[in-house]
């Protein structure tokens, strides 16, 4: 004869108590019709690095989806409403650092802007340029090159990627 087993419920409150924190965020890839990349100088550092150049973006709202994140930042820190359609250029698993959670990144590229759009910064930038992939990588930390290099492939091919720490994990596991 076999014993029951008794397994115990657990509550979906005390289990969701048990889950790490993650940060969601979302970035934008904006090119005009010359194939310029607009990016956005940060007026003020965020804890753990300097102040950068950066793709429009930002954190999530409590509950908010990442393609309602990318709209919103977008607008908020360029002044441009983003109507038509966002394709997934990659999702990028980034490890906690210097005080931060994990973050899971959404990257999405927009529908070329017309060229000549006047971007209406936010406080949180004090400067914008367009300019091409290969203009962008002097003004890039060293940290940001892998990243912007995947984002830019996938945006050439028409490709989705996912990344860890900025990396195309695809492009490690054939090494």
């Amino acid at each position: 004869m076999t014993t029951p087993t008794t397994t115990q419920a657990v509550a979906p409150a005390d289990f969701a108590a048990t889950l790490p924190p993650h940060a969601v965020s979302a970035i934008v890839l904006l090119t005009d019709a010359a194939g310029r990349i607009l990016m956005l100088r940060q007026a003020r550092p965020y804890p753990g690095h300097p102040a950068w150049w950066q793709l429009p973006g930002g954190l999530a709202d409590l509950d908010e989806q990442p393609l309602t994140t990318a709209r919103r930042e977008t607008a908020e820190e360029t002044g441009l409403h983003l109507t038509g359609p966002l394709r997934p250029l990659a999702v990028d698993y980034r490890s906690a650092a210097d005080g931060w959670p994990p973050v899971i990144d959404f990257a999405f590229d927009a529908p070329p802007v017309p060229t000549g759009h006047e971007v209406q910064l936010s406080p949180e930038h004090d400067s914008c340029a367009w300019r091409t992939y290969e203009q962008w990588l002097p003004h890039l930390h060293t940290e940001q090159l892998a990243w912007f290099t995947a984002l830019w492939r996938a945006h050439q091919e028409q490709t989705t990627l996912v990344l860890a720490d900025g990396h195309d994990i695809a492009a490690r596991s054939r090494s």
